[in-house]
């Protein structure tokens, strides 16, 4: 019987991973009036604020601890708040949500691979088998279901740019390991924001010059709520709950959590965007799940 703490531990990983879910939706949504690297920009700039004013002391005391990884942390914060968002919204300007969410679902995988190349852990037989099961699942997706759209390249770059996110949120999963030591959660994402503000800062001035002064000007009301959602709850409080959860359930356990991302994407991109379902996305989604609970069931 599960105890009523682990209980708890498992419902903050799934509220996280329901934020992370509406990430794509709003991705979509605003998308097609905000520049990438904009979005990116006002979802982390008001974030970093509030957990700098929130963990300013503990993160001064932790420099001694981060600064020798302190080029670790800014390829860190390259990948997992500047590439994986910003690739993301690019994407979601031509593909769906729905596709989106299905590419994201193979990371798990790809995490395996690129342990495999960067680590040297060993991968089983069965492990390779569910990792091509699901990078066939990948492949029909791009297809469409038609093999004719693989041979003429004629494939939407939309895909590509979610495919892209995927790859960047992988490599972060793999790099992750070489964190520093001994410093809290709440340091570390403080840490990786910051570097990663502080490096996006010079494109968003360009990009806001060049391109987004007019559209941001432009934004209603509920388009601006939209990406207060964005600073709230994919940017804080889903790191919150997560970090929360896995302190109760374990690193291991809680890591296959996270195929709950792509799962709430796939239902809120059906249910608030109204995006078709096709047979192709089933058969994606069919193989691509199966490919994960193969690889999850020898892991763990």
């Amino acid at each position: 019987m599960i105890s009523s703490s682990l209980k708890l531990g498992y419902f903050s990983l799934i509220i996280a991973t329901l934020f992370w879910g509406g990430n794509f939706v709003l991705g979509k949504v605003l998308s097609g009036s905000v520049q990438p690297i904009t979005l990116t920009y006002l979802r982390w700039l008001p974030a970093f604020l509030i957990l700098a004013l929130l963990f300013f002391r503990p993160t001064l005391r932790a420099i001694p601890l981060f600064k020798p990884r302190l080029g670790v942390m800014w390829v860190l914060g390259l990948l997992g708040v500047i590439l994986f968002p910003a690739t993301l919204y690019e994407g979601l300007k031509t593909t769906t949500a729905l596709n989106a969410s299905l590419y994201l679902a193979i990371s798990p995988v790809l995490v395996l691979l690129l342990n495999r190349l960067a680590f040297k852990e060993q991968i089983s037989p069965i492990i390779l088998i569910g990792a091509i099961i699901s990078l066939l699942g990948v492949l029909w997706l791009l297809m469409q279901g038609e093999l004719s759209r693989l041979v003429n390249l004629s494939i939407n770059k939309g895909d590509l740019w979610a495919i892209a996110s995927t790859v960047s949120w992988a490599v972060y999963c793999c790099v992750i390991r070489l964190r520093p030591q001994g410093i809290s959660n709440t340091v570390f994402l403080t840490v990786l924001v910051g570097l990663a503000v502080i490096t996006l800062t010079p494109f968003f001035i360009y990009e806001y010059t060049t391109e987004s002064a007019k559209n941001l000007a432009n934004l209603t009301a509920l388009q601006w709520s939209g990406i207060g959602y964005l600073i709230i709850g994919p940017s804080i409080l889903s790191y919150a709950f997560w970090n929360f959860g896995i302190a109760i359930v374990g690193s291991a356990k809680g890591t296959v959590m996270t195929n709950f991302t792509p799962l709430f994407a796939a239902i809120f991109s059906i249910i608030l965007l109204n995006e078709a379902v096709h047979i192709y996305h089933i058969i994606s989604a069919v193989l691509i799940t199966v490919g994960i609970l193969i690889c999850s069931y020898k892991k763990y």
